[in-house]
């Protein structure tokens, strides 16, 4: 009985840390075709979230999306006007992801990109669609397969990866939830109720 108390316990505290653990989600950017072009606009779901994905050229242009599965690195979006014919992100021109607004939440996401010697991205927020005009800069990678964070708050607007130099492509997006602060608390309320009881319990029983 001892231990059937103790495995409760366990299951409890388990359920109280997951309502503060955040679940993440990872975009490869590939459930719509792999070495295809996409459209101007292409938009993937995975875990129920949603990130609409649109290509531009420098002067705000649309331009066609390419998803690239070339293996290890070489894997991830980018666009078809890429004069290199990789069929990646060149200088000036970006991939504009809106925030994902299905379902509705807090989130936090993580950004990779493809960068090789020489090359560097660029990585900014805007509440304008289809411009880099006005946008803030978040981060810049310089180094292989590095990455930036953009922090949970107003979710509300666009993320724009464009390269710095040469060019680069968005190899993955993970978006890790943030918990509705209500149902965590209320999830973490019955755990710890849960456990009291359990222990009362026990106790009782040992008397």
């Amino acid at each position: 009985m001892k231990h059937k108390f103790t495995t409760m316990i366990m299951a409890l505290a388990a359920m109280g840390a997951l309502a503060t653990q955040a679940n993440a989600i990872t975009f490869d950017f590939q459930s719509n075709g792999s070495n295809v072009p996409l459209g101007p606009t292409s938009t993937f779901t995975v875990g129920g979230f949603s990130l609409t994905a649109s290509g531009f050229l420098t002067n705000g242009t649309p331009t066609i999306l390419y998803a690239k599965n070339l293996g290890a690195s070489e894997t991830g979006l980018g666009t078809t006007a890429d004069p290199s014919g990789q069929n990646e992100i060149f200088t000036g021109d970006f991939i504009q992801l809106t925030l994902p607004t299905t379902p509705p939440s807090n989130f936090t996401m993580v950004l990779l990109a493809s960068v090789q010697v020489g090359e560097q991205a660029l990585v900014y927020f805007t509440t304008t669609p289809g411009t880099l005009s006005g946008a803030t800069l978040i981060g810049t990678i310089t180094n292989a397969d590095g990455s930036v964070t953009i922090p949970a708050g107003d979710q509300t607007g666009f993320i724009d990866i464009t390269a710095g130099a040469a060019n680069i492509h968005l190899e993955s997006a993970t978006i890790s939830s943030v918990p509705d602060s209500g149902s965590a608390v209320a999830l973490l309320g019955i755990a710890l109720a849960g456990i009291e009881g359990v222990r009362r319990a026990f106790r009782a029983r040992k008397a």
